[in-house]
Parts: C-alpha cells; structure tokens; sequence
C-alpha cells in the first residue's frame, strides 16, 4: 500500500516553519514604529449627553454592552420592594400568609381541622421551615441563586387581606435576574394555581417551586418517619420513605438531592394523615428534585421551644417539581388526605385523581371497599366513628364466624386424636430421618386423619384465608383521616393512643383466655403454659401505643373470638374432648 505524503512530516519542516513567523513578527513590529498612527476622533457631544442623563431614567442604559450594540439584551430594571410585607389569601378551607421576603408561604392554615392544642392546623412546620425552607420558595442547584431568590423583597400585586377567588402575583428584578410568581385561588378548593419564571439575561434559569419543610401535624419523631415523598408515572405509583428500613416494605429510600425526570401525573409530600402534592400542567417536561434533610426536632415540637428539650434527630422529607424548560406551571394541592376530597382531584383533565396518595396497603383491593362501607355506615347510621369500627368489628367476625368454627373443629379434632398420633411417632422415633421406613410412619398417620376426618392444616388454613382481609383492615384504619381527632367514649382521638389503656389491657386479657381455652395439640403443658402468657405479653406490648381506632378493632375481635371459642368448647364435641384431655392428664400424674 502506498504511503500517504504530508509535508508536515518531511525532515526540517518544522524549523522553515519557525523562520516564516520570525520573518512575519519582525516585519509587523518594524511596521508599527515606521507607519504613524492616525489620531483619535473626539466622540460627538449628543451620545455623551444622553450617557450622562441615562442613569437617572434607567440603569439599564448605562451598561457597556448597550453603547456597544442597541440589539444586545441589557440588565432589566430595577424591581424591589423597600420593606417586607405580608399578603393573606382566604377561602372557605383555608387561610394563607404569602411574604414577600422570597414570596414564599410563611402559614398554611386548613380551617376544618386542628392541631394537639386545639387550634386551626397549621401545616407550615414551625419547627423545620426556619430550618430547610419555606413552602413555594425556590429549590436551584446553584446555592447562591437560591439564596438570593429566596431572600429577596418581591414586590406583590396586593397587600392585606384578600378573598378568594383571587390572584396574587410578586416580581423580582435586580442586575440580569429576574423573577415573577403568580398564585391563583379558587372559593372552595385545596388546590393552588402556580406559575413561576426566573430568567437570567433573558434566557430561563432551572428554578422549582418546593415544599422542603414537611407537614405541620409532625409533632413527633414517629410523625417524621411516617413521611413519604409518592408520585405516580404512567399509572403507577412509587413510594419513597425516608429511611432504608422501609425497603422491607417495598418502599424506596429518600435520598436528598437526586433528580428524576418525567412523565410526572403528581408528586407528593405525604404524611398520615396530610399532604402537600405538586400536578404539572405538562407531566412529560417535569422534573422532581427529592429533599431530606436530617434536623433537631426536640422532644416535643408543639411547643415550638427546644431550650430545655433533649436534641432529637429527624429525616424532614421535602420535594421540589418544576418544568424542565425553565418555567413552571402546574397546581399544589395542600389538605387532608380524605379519599372523598382526593377522588375530586383530578391532577390533569381527563387525568388521574389523587385517590392513590392514601396508601391502603398491599390489600387495598379490601381495605378500598371496606373503608367506603365503613364511610357510608358512618354518614347514614352511626354518627361516631368509635361505634361505627365497632360494628363492623361486629359484622366482620359474624362473616368470618364459618372460618373461625371450621378452625376450632380442626383443632380439637387434633386434640382428640393426640393419644394415636403419639403411639405412630413412638413408634417410630428410633429410625432415622433418611430411614426409608419414615415413609411407613407418613402413611399411617394418613391414614389415621382420613379415618378420624382431621385435616392437619385445617386450624391453619380458615385464619390464613382470614388475613388479608385483617391486614385491610388494619391498613384503612391506619390511614384514615376521618379517625383524627375523632372522639368516642374516654378516647378523644382515635388516631392516637388510648390515654388509660384500657384497650390494650382489653386485648392482653382475651388473648391470654383465648390462649387458655384453645386445645394445642401435641404441645408439651409447660409450652403451653409459657405460650399462653408470653403470646398475650408480646401482642400487648405492640398494642399499647396503636392507635386506639385500631385497638377497638382488635379488642372487640379478641372478645368475640373467645367467645366463640368459650361456646364451642361447651357443645358435646367439645366436652367429649375435654374429657379426653382431662383422663389424659390424670394418667400422666
């Protein structure tokens, strides 16, 4: 193959090269002193008065680059208000307090419900915000921008108080940046109209509308690790705790900082019971910037003092949506999470509602339905929620009642045949487990089931069929907004612990009867001793601080199921094994 030629490459090129740029730098030097240089025109009178005015009409003029070339962009005006100013906004669910330092959201208060002291709820965190930020301020990956955005004095259209429907908007303007805000406000609506713009030179700067602080109804460490940041992208909803724990749950683990990009149909800031989520107008150009930010919360954020308080550490969860292309429109839903209110929330039109912030668990195929009946008994029949959970305690045991006989007939048939099934293993206890003759002993206890009618997962199999449907159940009462605050009998809120304890007192006493009166077979008696009081001790335990809406629940299916136990141990199939049991023992002492 022929080789290509370069001149480049030709011995001594590079040293004729040298010599031509000396020749040529020698000859524009000698150039400069030989050839006089033409003097300076002055510059006319009517530009340098029109300089001279520029400054006091606008500061922009008096840029460099707009004397250079008029077409070029030039710093914009100047737009800054003097002092900070607040701005309220009402409708009839909520009232809002807009500041103009950062036009950001200083109070979100939901007029229908209340906080633990008994004031309207205020779901700006007073304790993190001062901390990590401010609902609707500014989330920039340059910190520097995000400062000055979030610490400037916007000038707002309005002042006061204001009634919804309204519109309020603040604008920013200093050096290149420039920044505009616009809220709407519907009469009777949870949900926000946002649009925000930061343009830097003219040209769009990537700048999101956060809500970076959590929820104000987080008066707890327990309140901060139930919170979720969820979104839903094409149908499907991801989850996102803010602990790696959570894994084991199927959930994600938030990590602050990381961007996803879309589609997006919402993003939310969850708590139990509240939530604050972000529904782009264009799901496909969003992005969603995840926030967790550990801070001292104290030991008790109620009273929003923590001198005296031990430092207690938290994950605070927040999130920031906006659109890719620079600016951000879309809407923020800020209210309880009420499936009635959420199921009218459409996060596009012709798009999904925010039914599926309410997480009901892996059953929600039965906790869905069964909170909508549980709803409906409450709204029609029983005006109380603690009487309401009651009866359909009541009604969900009276339904499971063929499952619940079917295991305890099981159970004592097993019990009554103990004495047979002893003498096959005895029988065969000095073989080993690979000892082919084992086989012989499966076949006779077999045999013995199909002659007697025991079938040996027969207690096992009702109650497995039986847990889906209580895992529903106790799913939908642990997300159910309806129960906070809700009263009944000694207990003031059903969302929270019962004050005296009765209820897990209620459920360590029927476990440990049930535990009493329920034939175990095969069990040693100082087994079953030890088991009749450490299973009740255990469930006790994970009972005391349950929400009490949930111990009604579990104390009144406890007391039905012994006596359901209590009454077929009483039927002559059941005394017949008692018997049994009894002469058994007597043989033994």
């Amino acid at each position: 193959m022929a080789e290509f030629h370069n001149p480049q490459n030709e011995p001594g090129s590079e040293k004729r090269m040298m010599l031509v740029f000396l020749i040529a730098f020698g000859a524009l030097a000698l150039m400069r002193y030989l050839v006089p240089s033409p003097p300076a025109a002055p510059p006319p009178k009517q530009p340098a008065q029109q300089q001279q005015s520029a400054p006091s009409s606008s500061p922009a003029s008096s840029s460099p680059s707009s004397s250079v070339n008029p077409k070029q962009p030039s710093a914009v005006p100047v737009k800054k208000a003097d002092r900070e100013a607040e701005t309220v906004v009402e409708n009839q669910l909520y009232r809002i307090v807009f500041s103009s330092r950062g036009a950001l959201v200083k109070s979100w208060v939901l007029k229908k419900y209340n906080d633990d002291q008994g004031k309207p709820l205020d779901l700006v965190n007073a304790t993190t915000a001062p901390v990590v930020g401010y609902p609707l301020s500014f989330f920039a990956y340059d910190h520097e921008l995000e400062q000055k955005l979030n610490q400037a004095l916007y000038v707002p259209s309005a002042v006061g108080a204001q009634e919804a429907p309204a519109v309020l908007s603040f604008e920013f303007a200093e050096g290149d940046i420039s920044v505009r805000k616009t809220f709407s406000f519907d009469l009777a609506s949870y949900v926000v109209d946002i649009e925000t713009e930061v343009t830097d030179k003219g040209r769009a700067v990537t700048a999101y509308p956060a809500w970076p602080g959590g929820l104000g109804d987080q008066t707890a460490p327990a309140a901060y690790a139930a919170s979720r940041i969820d979104w839903e992208q094409n149908g499907n909803v991801e989850r996102n705790a803010p602990q790696s724990g959570w894994l084991l749950t199927g959930k994600k683990w938030v990590i602050g900082g990381q961007t996803y990009g879309g589609p997006f149909e919402w993003v939310a800031a969850v708590d139990q019971y509240f939530t604050a989520a972000f529904m782009p107008n264009d799901p496909g150009h969003t992005a969603v910037v995840t926030l967790n930010h550990p801070v001292d919360i104290g030991a008790n954020t109620n009273t929003g003092s923590k001198s005296d308080a031990p430092k207690t550490e938290a994950a605070v969860l927040g999130v920031a949506v906006g659109g890719v292309n620079g600016s951000t429109h879309e809407r923020l839903f800020v209210g309880p999470k009420s499936v009635d209110v959420l199921e009218k929330t459409q996060a596009q039109p012709g798009g999904p509602d925010l039914r599926q912030v309410v997480d009901f668990g892996f059953f929600k195929w039965i906790a869905r339905p069964l909170f909508a009946w549980l709803e409906w008994t409450h709204d029609h029949w029983i005006n109380n929620w603690g009487w309401t959970i009651a009866f359909a305690t009541l009604v969900i045991s009276l339904a499971l009642l063929p499952l619940r006989i079917s295991s305890i007939k099981s159970s004592l048939k097993m019990q009554k045949i103990q004495p047979q099934v002893k003498a096959i293993t005895e029988k065969y206890k000095r073989y080993s487990i690979t000892d082919p003759r084992r086989a012989d002993m499966q076949k006779e206890m077999s045999e013995l089931y199909r002659r007697e009618g025991v079938n040996p997962v027969g207690g096992c199999f009702p109650l497995l069929l039986q847990m889906p449907f209580l895992f529903a159940f106790y799913s939908m009462l642990g997300n159910a907004t309806e129960l906070r605050q809700a009263h009944w009998m000694w207990v003031h809120d059903l969302s929270a612990p019962d004050p005296w304890h009765i209820l897990p007192l209620g459920i360590i006493v029927t476990m440990f009867l049930t535990q009493k009166s329920t034939p175990q077979a095969g069990m040693d008696p100082m087994q079953q001793k030890m088991l009749s009081f450490m299973t009740p001790l255990m469930l006790g335990f994970i009972s005391w601080n349950l929400a009490a809406g949930v111990g009604i629940y579990w104390a009144i299916s406890n007391f039905i199921g012994y006596g359901q136990q209590f009454f077929m141990n009483r039927t002559q199939f059941g005394q017949q094994v008692r018997k049994s049991v009894d002469r058994r023992a007597t043989r033994k002492k």
